[in-house]
């Protein structure tokens, strides 16, 4: 896989060609990580040059969009052939990553509020333990547009090990946004697919009440606590 990197005023766009596939991941997960770190205003990834993206490609875009959280810059994904557009829509990552039509609408987009204000990536972490019947995930803070992606990613790189049964402790997850609901659903989709389950545990009542509302109860299954949601992975 060929990547080129040019500067677009605060934005830098990295330009992979080719097979996002295994041979070419890691390379562009190399590079997005690179440049997330000299801190960017945004990081485009345009994708007009990709032929295929399977799901280690999927898992790059993924880390590169966690690097940009944590050092506060603003990640896209943009100029998706149909057939490449197709495979995130099928994962749900269409609604997880800003993926605009166009590199140059990905530029122009407003700038997202700095680190500082928007304490990115503060308020936020995950806790994981590889148990005999499934992964135990305790989430901890607020799960919302900036952090979704971190579970997602966690996610993915869970059951791309094997480990396709999830729990989820929401105990210390004290706010869930819409951005948090779609990574949910995203990530209970991925644990069907791979002949596995997604299950929530512990949920504040504040939390459930929200997810109750959109339905998302009757979706993804939920149980009061911890150890009744490993029975049932059991």
């Amino acid at each position: 896989m060929k990547i080129e990197e040019r500067s677009e005023g605060p934005a830098v766009v990295v330009s992979p060609a080719g097979r996002l596939d295994a041979v070419g991941a890691p390379d562009l997960e190399a590079r997005l990580a690179a440049v997330a770190k000299t801190g960017p205003g945004r990081l485009v990834v345009d994708c007009r040059e990709v032929a295929y993206i399977s799901s280690a490609g999927l898992r790059a875009l993924l880390l590169g969009a966690r690097a940009c959280l944590q050092t506060g810059c603003d990640f896209a994904v943009a100029a998706l052939r149909p057939e490449c557009r197709s495979v995130l829509d099928a994962t749900g990552l269409l609604m997880v990553l800003d993926c605009p039509e166009t590199v140059e609408d990905a530029l122009a987009a407003p700038a997202a509020e700095s680190p500082r204000e928007a304490e990115v990536g503060r308020g936020f972490a995950i806790a994981e333990r590889q148990l005999e019947r499934a992964v135990l995930l305790t989430l901890d803070g607020r799960l919302e547009g900036r952090n979704a992606p971190i579970l997602t990613e966690r996610i993915f790189a869970a059951v791309g090990r094997g480990s396709t049964r999830v729990v989820l402790d929401c105990e210390g997850m004290g706010y869930v946004d819409s951005s948090g609901l779609r990574a949910l659903l995203v990530s209970a989709k991925l644990c069907n697919e791979k002949g596995g389950r997604l299950v929530l545990a512990a949920l504040l009542p504040e939390c459930l009440s929200v997810l109750d509302m959109g339905g998302f109860t009757s979706v993804i299954d939920y149980f009061e606590t911890r150890e009744a949601a490993l029975t049932a992975l059991g």
